[in-house]
């Protein structure tokens, strides 16, 4: 019998692997047996503990701050990532929701940030140098605060430590190398000057109270919380995006990653869609009306009240209107209903283009409504080799608990990739390249089951 073997037989293993899952919410291995119980071996054996039950009792013992208990964390959590990752989304925060953050904090002159799930820290550093290179002169006296939370206190470490290879630098230029990284042997560091407004800190997104104001962890302007909540089951996703929401500032920006969106987000955000990328922003509470005057008495109009102005006709606004103003709730739901209507209408005069019914699986599945399996079956029907569809098919059959259909579809999925060049951009992906759509099916395929 292998070590594997012996782990997942242990009376004691399903009450080790519940306890690390609810402590971690990394639901991404409830049904991945093999990769848990491998990465159990890789920790045995711990002193002269070498059964899964004298392990799971000394986890209890030291609880989740504890050394091994973090070192288990380490070797289960992944830290794939590189800068400027998903590139769309920063040209997004640069057009959209950075000008609109220092219009309303010009009193203030602070901007807070934080990079939730930040891993190695490259997200975190690609806001400041962003920042750097295209605002400087608007930030010239203000406060700026980027943080970088994560659970694996390695992937902190390394990120305090600003140097990476060349798989984490991938893509950008030579001028962004020259500019942004000092060479040192065979790793690029991150300059001093775009280290000064950014920290890392180790927080639990599951465990840890959000806001969290003595840790610093609340009101903040932008939250980038990506590719982080796919592997948390239903119920946590739920709690952590509210909690996300109470974390920002009235009129602050989320930014999630692309598989992650769903009907929760539209309920508590309003999203703003830009060319490549929809962010998230959290609606301004209405100012508080007046005192009205004491009984009796007559109270001039404050100085500067302007007189009520006559109905104008609704006018639809673009897409990206500069500068965005707080998109209404009933127009962002106008314009999600219309999405929907623009799907439909694609379908009514093609009913075999594949990329219509693909388009309305991710539409219904955003908005909670009509039954997104059945389209992006659809689309799979009529070209077996729509890989994107196999993806998103697989991520609705797991939501939905679906765990045997899920991996096949990631397996179809892997599949198609087989033979195609890392750099070859996937259709309807938005930028997304061969080699990231295959690490994304890696990840989830990890240690499955035969």
């Amino acid at each position: 019998m292998t070590p594997i073997e012996t782990i997942l037989r242990d009376p004691a293993y399903p009450r080790l692997k519940a306890m690390v899952i609810n402590a971690t919410g990394l639901a991404y291995y409830a049904d991945k047996d093999a990769a848990f119980a491998e990465r159990i071996n890789r920790r045995l054996p711990y002193g002269r503990v070498t059964s899964v039950g004298g392990y799971l009792a000394a986890l209890e013992a030291q609880g989740p701050g504890g050394a091994e208990y973090q070192g288990l964390i380490n070797e289960l959590t992944v830290g794939e990532t590189f800068f400027f990752r998903y590139i769309e989304q920063f040209d997004a925060l640069r057009a959209v929701a950075i000008p609109e953050c220092l219009r309303r904090n010009r009193n203030s002159r602070l901007l807070r940030i934080w990079s939730a799930g930040c891993s190695i820290g490259p997200e975190a550093y690609t806001l400041e140098i962003l920042l750097k290179q295209h605002f400087a002169d608007q930030l010239d006296g203000w406060q700026v605060h980027i943080v970088g939370t994560d659970i694996n206190a390695n992937f902190l470490e390394q990120a305090r430590r600003g140097a990476y290879g060349d798989w984490a630098v991938r893509g950008l230029s030579p001028e962004t190398l020259d500019a942004c990284f000092d060479r040192l042997d065979r790793l690029w560091s991150v300059k001093p000057k775009f280290r000064q407004w950014t920290s890392f800190m180790p927080f639990n997104l599951v465990e840890g109270t959000i806001p969290s104001y003595p840790h610093g962890i609340g009101l903040f302007d932008i939250i980038l919380c990506r590719n982080v909540m796919i592997y948390f089951d239903e119920t946590t996703r739920h709690r952590l995006l509210g909690d996300l929401h109470k974390a920002l500032s009235d009129g602050g920006w989320l930014v999630v990653g692309h598989a992650e969106a769903g009907p929760q987000l539209n309920e508590l955000f309003t999203p703003v869609s830009v060319p490549g990328a929809t962010l998230y922003r959290k609606q301004m509470e209405p100012a508080a009306p007046p005192p009205p005057p004491p009984p009796g008495r007559w109270a001039p109009a404050p100085v500067g009240t302007p007189r009520p102005a006559a109905a104008k006709p609704s006018v639809r606004r673009p897409a990206v209107p500069p500068p965005p103003p707080p998109a209404p709730l009933d127009g962002a739901a106008g314009e999600r209903s219309t999405a929907l209507e623009s799907c439909l209408a694609r379908i009514e005069a093609n009913r075999l283009d594949p990329t219509a019914h693909y388009q309305l699986g991710l539409v219904e599945e955003e908005l909670g409504v009509g039954d997104p399996v059945a389209a992006f079956k659809r689309a799979l029907y009529l070209d077996s080799g729509f890989v994107l569809a196999d993806y998103h098919l697989a991520l609705a059959y797991w939501r939905r608990g679906r765990l045997g259909p899920a991996q096949r579809h990631f397996r179809n999925a892997c599949d198609a990739l087989a033979g195609r060049a890392d750099d070859e951009p996937i259709a309807e992906g938005g930028g997304l390249t061969v080699r990231e759509l295959r690490g994304m099916l890696d990840l989830w395929l990890s240690g499955e089951e035969a």
